[in-house]
């Protein structure tokens, strides 16, 4: 099966045909759980779609997904100014953090998602890239 996935999006409705090729192979290394994986590269991209291109669907956002030995790495880029991502870094174990319910206003709550579905999301300098990094649950 193909272990790299790199396709050029302009809007998040355009998922729908990369995720006929990644659905089998989330399904093969995260069981029940790629339904979670899958939301989380989802609002990624939304992200960049709707707060880098500011919903406009004349830029590509680059999608990048890589399915390494034990690894998937997940790289999304947009064309935007970028954001100051600091806010929503959190520093404890994210694992076991239960936010209150007012606390995730409508700006963050993919952020929180990605950051509790994923081993790992990290931001570039410019806050217009971000990777995500999930370990495989399952063997292949």
């Amino acid at each position: 099966m193909k272990t790299s996935y790199e396709v050029n999006i302009n809007h998040p409705k355009d998922l729908c045909e990369i995720r006929k090729e990644v659905y089998p192979h989330l399904t093969s290394v995260f069981g029940k759980d790629q339904l979670l994986v899958d939301a989380s590269i989802s609002e990624a991209v939304t992200n960049a779609w709707k707060h880098g291109h500011e919903e406009s669907s004349e830029k590509p956002i680059k999608l990048k997904i890589l399915f390494l030995n034990r690894t998937m790495l997940v790289r999304v880029q947009d064309l935007g100014d970028g954001f100051d991502w600091r806010p929503y870094q959190v520093s404890s174990d994210v694992k076991h953090w239960f936010p209150e319910v007012e606390d995730l206003d409508e700006n963050g709550r993919g952020i929180t998602l990605m950051l509790r579905v994923m081993d790992k999301l990290r931001y570039n300098e410019k806050g217009n890239e971000c990777v995500l990094m999930k370990k495989y649950l399952f063997q292949e």
